[in-house]
């Protein structure tokens, strides 16, 4: 059994100049959470958090769509769905198709290429369909924007929750393993030098050789690139979405704590040291208390 430990970070602050005076706040503070999650397995953590926070007393509210994979209900958090183009039948055929072209092995290199490019189409068609079900519901949103949340938690591999926290002015907490392409790394403001910090991919881990640094450091140029091809049609959502001249990777930059789902027996050795940021929710409480959430 693999213990994960997240802790999520809500900060308190004195409402009151009596308060302020004693150095002293609230311990039975009690905040709203809006949580935007990602489907699949990125369900699993998200879901012990929302579950843990609504039990402690937090109001917790989870955002998912009428159809999905793994999402849903729960016993300590409210849910909010929204209607999406597609029915269960097709989630189901994307998802079956997906596992037939992984354990298909006797394919020619061309052919390998040519059915995972068709299957990561299917795949991003089906998060970009959803995400613009959400963020292009006016009803929604506005709805939302009346709650008087105080954080959104979310996780940025699909930056829905990001984008909807922008709109409504609120911090970011963001739970993940990792972007593919970095953006995690530099949105938050981490130092990942490719001659210690391997790249997804390359399978090297933090002891390279000089032809595996060199080869790393070639593949860490490439990861701009990267991440316009993943996120070119994320940038034109938050467009649309925002209407500001805003891409994925500035709204990212904007998070207030990044928590990292890792394991010393499954990740290698990396730096995490990050700028500290400080955000502002209304002129009476900014918020969040320690929570420590252990999923086995």
């Amino acid at each position: 059994i693999v213990l994960i430990v997240f802790g999520l970070i809500i900060v308190i602050t004195r409402t009151s100049a009596a308060e302020n005076s004693s150095g002293t706040a609230s311990s039975a503070f009690l905040g709203k959470l809006l949580v935007v999650p990602m489907d699949g397995s990125h369900w699993v953590g998200v879901k012990a958090l929302a579950q843990e926070m609504g039990r402690r007393g937090h109001r917790v509210t989870v955002v998912i769509p009428e159809v999905s994979i793994r999402m849903g209900p729960g016993k300590h958090y409210e849910t909010v769905t929204y209607p999406v183009p597609y029915d269960k039948a097709y989630v189901d055929s994307v998802m079956a198709s997906h596992i037939d072209v992984i354990k298909k092995t006797a394919q020619s290199f061309t052919e390998k290429i040519k059915n995972r490019f068709a299957q990561i189409q299917k795949i991003t068609s089906l998060i970009h369909t959803g995400a613009e079900s959400l963020l292009f519901n006016d009803s929604l949103i506005s709805h939302l924007a009346q709650q008087g949340f105080d954080a959104v938690l979310t996780d940025p591999m699909v930056p829905t929750g990001s984008l909807v926290a922008w709109k409504l002015g609120l911090p970011t907490i963001n739970l993940l393993r990792g972007i593919p392409c970095f953006m995690d790394v530099k949105s938050a403001g981490c130092p990942s030098p490719p001659s210690y910090v391997p790249r997804f991919f390359t399978g090297y881990t933090d002891k390279m050789s000089f032809k595996e640094r060199t080869v790393n450091t070639l593949v860490a140029l490439l990861e701009p690139l990267m991440c316009r091809l993943l996120y070119w049609h994320f940038d034109n959502i938050a467009y649309q979405f925002l209407g500001e001249e805003v891409g994925i990777a500035e709204v990212l930059s904007e998070s207030a704590i990044w928590l990292m789902s890792i394991h010393t027996s499954l990740d290698y050795p990396v730096l995490k040291f990050t700028h500290t940021r400080t955000h502002t929710i209304t002129s009476e409480k900014v918020f969040f208390a320690v929570l420590i959430v252990s999923c086995h």
